[in-house]
């Protein structure tokens, strides 16, 4: 399945997703009106209290906003499509159990009057309703490959090995209808092993006129040599109304991802290295500002406790500030509790010598300028809490690479230079994998491995990871 199309059914899955939590919620509503179902002594025991229906309904709205949050994070519907039947269920269950949790505690922390039967009975309509959803879905593409009329035909126009792994990723796809039913020589040279070679280039009119059924023609891009008698089957395809394409890979790449895109009627070819699904970093953004305000409101109070001693257990003021560089190097201001002496940062080059981490950091285990409570602070990563205010300003997020210095970002292979292309974090794959135990190499690696695996899962993951971490102090430097 070709990216927009994978989208697209992406999208109507997700939508069937969400119909399935209300056509749940009127079901097992119905259900638990027939009385008859129970008897008189369990129905009284589990509540007999029954609410109108707009009233759950109202409960359902409120709640939808994390259903659908929950939904992408677990199901990552741009993979679904190719994973097996017990996967599936596995991900079924890893968005469905959390929801169970989150209602519960929601109906118990808001004493909400909610029918037991029908709570449970929500929960099994629902994950059976996602599971026929994913089966109806699978059954609709499957049906493409049974009848001849809605599978789809390509040709490939080239026949190097480039030619032949086109091949192998389309036949990926032959379970929903898609064919290779030949390939074209295009520069003369001998075919790959292992292809169907049809003919020359040029035999392309005579072979979709006459003796081939072709949906689409594939131009692998490497393999055009001949501009002209490219530009010309274009336009013969174009009058013939065959949809053709170009696999673009004139250019090698490694991690960088191809999209199409286009300006106003201009086509352009992007390679991004970098977390490009714009819902996914909205949605990021959403959940990085209320943490982040919900994060300040909740340990505002610890906050003003450690301004006070901070106050009156040294001299200097409260919060630290400090340039960092931010996304693509973007300097801000980042503020954090003061851990160390007054005039620290003069004192650096006294110690420097006595750096415990390789490259342009400087990281020290018992650095002599941190005070008794700053110990403390660093240790359970309390100096860290006002960076929340970076968050919701939006210099930095609740989970991303560490925010460098200037000067340490100067120091930066190329390679290493890429960690700046989202925007830092207050914790990370370093912080949650004991960052004192980690050298320089490896945080550069946690982090580049963290941009080219990033999602909103990953996010919620390391988020998780964190708070054990902070409580045992595991994330102290």
């Amino acid at each position: 399945m070709f990216g927009h199309q994978n989208r697209v059914f992406s999208k109507i899955l997700l939508a069937a997703d969400i119909s399935v939590g209300l056509m749940a919620l009127a079901l097992s509503y119905w259900l638990r009106t027939l009385v008859w179902l129970f008897p008189v002594a369990i129905s009284q025991h589990f509540n007999p209290v029954l609410l109108p229906f707009p009233e759950y309904f109202s409960y359902f709205l409120a709640f939808l906003p994390i259903w659908v949050i929950l939904l992408s994070w677990t199901q990552r519907y741009g993979e679904v499509f190719h994973l097996p039947a017990t996967l599936q269920a596995y991900r079924v269950l890893q968005f469905v159990v959390p929801v169970g949790f989150l209602q519960g505690f929601f109906i118990f922390a808001f004493k909400l009057e909610i029918s037991r039967p029908l709570f449970f009975g929500f929960l099994a309509l629902a994950t059976l309703g996602m599971g026929l959803n994913r089966f109806v879905l699978e059954w609709i593409l499957r049906s493409r490959n049974i009848n001849p009329h809605n599978q789809t035909n390509i040709l490939i126009v080239g026949t190097t090995d480039h030619a032949r792994r086109v091949a192998e990723k389309l036949g990926r796809y032959r379970r929903w209808g898609v064919r290779v039913i030949g390939h074209l020589s295009n520069n003369g040279e001998e075919a790959a092993p292992g292809l169907t070679v049809l003919g020359a280039l040029s035999d392309l009119p005579d072979l979709i006129l006459d003796r081939v059924v072709a949906d689409e023609i594939v131009f692998v891009g490497s393999d055009i040599t001949d501009v002209a008698a490219f530009e010309e089957m274009i336009k013969l395809c174009e009058d013939l109304g065959v949809r053709t394409r170009v696999a673009a890979d004139f250019f090698p790449t490694s991690i960088a991802r191809v999209s199409v895109d286009s300006l106003e009627a201009l086509p352009m070819i992007t390679f991004s290295s970098v977390p490009d699904d714009s819902l996914s970093r909205v949605a990021k953004r959403v959940v990085d500002f209320v943490v982040a305000l919900g994060g300040l409101a909740l340990f505002t109070p610890l906050m003003i406790l450690i301004a006070f001693l901070i106050k009156f257990t040294s001299p200097g003021p409260v919060l630290y500030k400090q340039t960092r560089c931010g996304l693509f190097g973007r300097r801000f201001t980042l503020i954090k509790f003061r851990t160390m002496v007054e005039g620290a940062e003069d004192q650096l080059w006294e110690i420097r010598h006595l750096n415990e981490m390789s490259g342009p950091v400087f990281k020290m285990r018992d650095d002599p300028r941190v005070t008794p409570l700053g110990r403390y602070l660093r240790k359970f990563s309390l100096d860290e809490l006002p960076q929340f205010w970076n968050v919701i300003k939006g210099e930095m997020s609740i989970v991303g690479p560490r925010a460098p210095l200037p000067e340490e970002v100067r120091a930066y292979s190329i390679k290493q230079r890429r960690r700046l292309s989202v925007k830092p974090g207050i914790t990370c794959l370093w912080q949650v994998s004991g960052r004192s135990e980690v050298d320089f190499t490896q945080w550069m690696a946690l982090d580049l491995e963290y941009i080219d695996n990033w999602s909103l899962w990953l996010d919620f993951r390391i988020m998780l990871r964190t708070i054990p971490a902070v409580f045992t102090g595991r994330g102290a430097r």
